[in-house]
């Protein structure tokens, strides 16, 4: 067991910094931050429909990309390891946790956003 809390603890450092610009993009975007096309007004905004390439995979109407094979490649690598870290610390939570406070969360962390989706797909 205390090589999966290694493996848990080490994936998710050397990967923590991806998920996080992975996320920040992504909330970025799901905000409404448009790609202009490299013909933003301001810095910030450049920067922000710069940044989102990566996030995308797609390149702006100028042609500019920060996206790569190499980048799509640490992409998928950082996909695996967030599925096997999610795994190993649900492992763990049963493991060193309360198994039904567990099960609670799991059947919480599931239920809820079908709730939501139900939710919204009615109104």
């Amino acid at each position: 067991m205390k090589a999966l809390r290694t493996l848990h603890l080490y994936l998710g450092c050397v990967f923590a910094p991806l998920l996080l610009f992975f996320a920040l993009s992504g909330i970025w975007q799901r905000l409404g931050a448009q790609y202009s096309g490299g013909q933003s007004t301001t810095l910030v905004q450049r920067a922000i429909s710069l940044l989102s390439t990566i996030h995308t995979g797609r390149g702006l109407k100028s042609g500019e990309t920060l996206s790569s094979p190499a980048m799509s490649v640490m992409a998928m690598a950082m996909a695996v390891s967030l599925i096997m870290t999610i795994l190993l610390g649900v492992i763990l939570a049963f493991r060193f946790g309360h198994q039904k406070v567990a099960v609670l969360c799991l059947l919480a962390g599931t239920l809820i956003p079908i709730i939501a989706c139900v939710v919204t797909a009615q109104m």
